[in-house]
């Protein structure tokens, strides 16, 4: 019947259905929201959208007054409206522009094998030990969770050179990461050959041979706030989610009250 590809998609808001767009023919997924508000997507593309995931922001969500019906209320009532809106959602959203740091999560870049693992969406980077040796055999990261030091699982199971980089979080975060992935079947298996992690304060690496392809992460003001990827006896490959800083709203760390959940749905 085709590639495994998204063959159709509906979007649901607090107001309407939009949709289906496409044949609702094949496996069914969906986002599961019982409260909060999608603010990102992520997911797969080549010729056509091979996956589709969503970024989520908990929380209530009240119906809102239409446009129309908010315009021809009286000053005192818009007011009070808005003020409304404002306690509900933490005054992150006035009508629809996100004011807050949106986490986004780019990639993965490198090769097709393994399993995916997500580590999820944190306040921060602490530390990460690599291992490799032709190739990079894991990652395993320290996060910060609003004070709380949590460990994730280690991301592959090669490489015998060890390297850890520790930041001087909160004062230092990471800002970027880039690197090469194995093209050349002669040379190997499609993984991970190098990565080097950019900070506020500088630059960590090159760990590995820089050769094959490039990726690199955005370089928008921001700060990588968790991991993703695929791996298996080495790192295939790796993606990050990134805080982007909007406007002139710029903090170390989230507000503890909020929480971002990143959801792959197919």
């Amino acid at each position: 019947m085709g590639p495994t590809v998204v063959k159709s998609i509906t979007f649901h808001t607090t107001k309407k259905i939009h949709g289906p767009f496409g044949d609702e023919h094949g496996t069914f997924f969906s986002s599961c929201l019982t409260e909060g508000r999608i603010v990102g997507f992520h997911g797969r593309a080549g010729w056509y959208i091979d996956s589709i995931g969503v970024h989520v922001l908990e929380g209530k969500v009240l119906p809102q007054r239409s446009d129309a019906a908010l315009a021809d209320a009286s000053p005192s009532a818009q007011s009070d409206a808005l003020a409304i809106a404002r306690r509900e959602i933490g005054d992150q959203v006035t009508y629809g522009v996100v004011k807050e740091p949106v986490p986004v999560g780019p990639g993965p870049w490198g090769g097709e094998g393994g399993k995916p693992w997500d580590d999820g969406v944190y306040t921060g980077v602490k530390q990460v030990y690599i291992t490799r040796s032709d190739f990079i055999g894991s990652i395993q990261i320290e996060y910060d969770r609003s004070g709380q030091s949590v460990w994730s699982a280690k991301h592959g199971n090669g490489g015998q050179i060890i390297h850890r980089i520790k930041l001087d979080y909160p004062h230092e975060v990471l800002t970027c990461v880039y690197g090469y992935y194995n093209t050349c079947v002669e040379q190997g298996p499609r993984v991970l050959r190098s990565i080097t992690f950019v900070s506020s304060r500088g630059k960590y690496g090159p760990f590995g041979d820089e050769i094959g392809s490039y990726f690199s992460s955005a370089t928008t003001e921001g700060k990588v706030v968790g991991f993703h990827g695929r791996s298996s006896q080495f790192l295939d490959a790796i993606g990050v989610h990134m805080q982007h800083w909007l406007g002139v709203n710029k903090t170390s760390a989230p507000n503890s009250s909020k929480y971002y959940i990143s959801r792959y749905l197919f």
